[in-house]
């Protein structure tokens, strides 16, 4: 608190004035960043007809965009529930791509409840494996495909997918642009 009282050239008492930590502070500009993500990783696949392949690029975006920025990192992992916090940054997209396919036919849910927690749950086991180190690259391409196997996509479909070049998010819009 002291770093940002300092920085922001304001007392300690006025910081308090507004927040009741500093975790009242990140949490919202955590929250924010984590969206932007989504937002690029959803603007990049809003065009994609496959939606194994949608959410085969969100999940390997994601899976490297959120250990890549420690705040985003913090904020789905450390500041809360994460299986709230994941939902509150990326699930509403998540739950879209899922259902998607699944009306399409593309993936087998029978019981979307249970699917919706194994399926973030072991999300949340993924990106928390990569910001201990304990998973690449290449390790993260494969829980994709282990992800998309696990919506009912036959293994060597889920691999190809999984394991195709990965194409680059696009930049978040300038605050003047639409």
């Amino acid at each position: 608190v002291e770093e940002i009282t300092e920085a922001a050239d304001v007392a300690r008492r006025t910081f308090y004035h507004h927040f009741a930590s500093k975790h009242d502070l990140l949490v919202p500009i955590a929250r924010a960043r984590t969206k932007s993500l989504n937002r690029r990783i959803d603007r990049l696949i809003e065009e994609v007809r496959d939606p194994a392949e949608a959410v085969s690029i969100a999940l390997r975006h994601t899976f490297r965009g959120i250990p890549e920025d420690p705040l985003c990192a913090w904020f789905v992992l450390r500041s809360g529930l994460p299986y709230e916090r994941l939902l509150d940054g990326i699930g509403e997209s998540g739950t879209r791509d899922v259902a998607r396919g699944v009306a399409a036919g593309r993936f087998a849910v029978d019981n979307p409840a249970a699917g919706s927690t194994l399926f973030v749950g072991s999300l949340l086991a993924v990106i928390s494996a990569r910001v201990d180190g304990k998973l690449c690259d290449e390790d993260l391409d494969d829980a994709v495909e282990y992800a998309l196997r696990m919506l009912g996509v036959p293994a060597a479909e889920a691999s190809n997918i999984a394991h195709r070049p990965l194409p680059p998010l696009p930049e978040e819009p300038s605050a003047s642009e639409p």
